[in-house]
């Protein structure tokens, strides 16, 4: 068997049949498709038996108390069987000939890991786009200098994490031995966090600039984050600490990588005060906002590095007056945002 295509199920119930058929409908058969029903508490645990039913020599279903979605990768990784595995989410979708482009482009080069672009599918607008590309079409790094653009990509930006847009070996994916009980609790990042052993083991990673990924991306009220209390679940202190771990062992732990790490977290922080702030509806609403401790989330090297040339000049602004609790300033910067997207649109 060549594939094992991976599907954590969590309350996926209106798009879960969708999901399940773009995997069924491949043009490459070989393969087969892992439930891991953690604990839904809608039709998702019927559906997969009743896929399970239709389709019994593809479809394997484990049914487990809820753990989180961490923990369900995992349980699905551990029932792997094939060569290669695939991770998709449940309301997401494959393209039709996603696991045949993947087998060509691994039987080819021989490939540990396939590395591949994906649409975004915007609900409720419907609209489509493709996700802008890392590097060129089918790109082959064979050595750890090769693969050093990788590493740097990962320490600076987010658009290398996504665990869904990567098909690996699964004999690397079963000997990761990060501890992933410690980090289940908050799943935030967990994509960067699964990706970091088999990318750093892997000894050929190819990139495909085609998308073969459908990620769906559903709209929903930013109002319903405002909640201070939800602040801390959209940080993931300790996975940015084994990403800064990792750093050191692939020997970038210079004063300029790290400048583009700790811009990579401070940036973090900032868009998600303004995401939460902007959505406030009232004073009490904003002061809770600007009360919550965000200086926790930036350690001492953190600090050293907060005025670096990796962090734009307003950036630092916004940040000193984030951890000040300056909100005059903060609804200035916020009132000059309003104008500037005004008058980008041509109000």
């Amino acid at each position: 068997m060549f594939f094992s295509v991976l599907v954590p199920v969590y309350n996926a119930e209106p798009y879960l049949k969708d999901c399940l058929d773009s995997v069924l409908r491949q043009s490459e058969q070989d393969f087969e498709l892992v439930l891991v029903n953690d604990g839904s508490v809608d039709g998702g645990g019927m559906i997969c038996d009743r896929y399970r039913a239709m389709h019994p020599d593809k479809v394997k279903v484990l049914h487990q108390p809820n753990k989180g979605l961490i923990l369900a990768r995992r349980a699905g990784v551990d029932a792997a069987q094939g060569e290669y595995c695939v991770f998709l989410d449940a309301d997401d979708l494959l393209e039709p000939d996603a696991l045949k482009t993947l087998r060509e482009t691994i039987t080819r080069e021989n490939a540990d890991m396939v590395i591949y672009n994906y649409y975004n599918r915007f609900e409720p607008e419907y609209t489509t786009t493709i996700s802008e590309p890392v590097f060129e079409d089918g790109r082959v790094f064979h050595n750890e200098s090769e693969k050093r653009p990788i590493y740097e990509e990962m320490i600076a930006s987010w658009r290398l994490n996504n665990l869904c847009t990567k098909a690996i070996r699964t004999s690397l994916v079963k000997e990761d031995d990060t501890p992933y009980l410690e980090y289940a609790r908050n799943p935030h990042t967990e994509d960067l966090l699964q990706s970091l052993y088999p990318v750093t083991h892997a000894e050929t990673i190819v990139y495909l600039a085609v998308p073969l990924y459908n990620y769906r991306r559903i709209q929903q009220s930013i109002s319903s984050r405002v909640l201070t209390g939800k602040i801390d679940r959209q940080f993931n202190d300790a996975v940015m600490d084994q990403l800064r771990r990792y750093m050191t062992q692939w020997g970038l732990d210079t004063p300029e990588q790290l400048e583009r790490f700790h811009a990579r977290k401070i940036n973090g922080l900032i868009t998600l005060f303004w995401q939460h702030y902007r959505a406030a509806e009232t004073e009490d609403e904003k002061k809770s906002v600007l009360d919550y401790d965000w200086r926790q989330h930036i350690d001492a090297e953190g600090l050293m590095y907060a005025k670096n040339r990796s962090l734009p000049r307003m950036r630092r602004i916004q940040l000193n007056a984030i951890l000040k609790k300056n909100q005059r300033r903060l609804d200035w910067i916020e009132k000059l945002g309003a104008i500037k997207m005004r008058a980008s649109h041509g109000e």
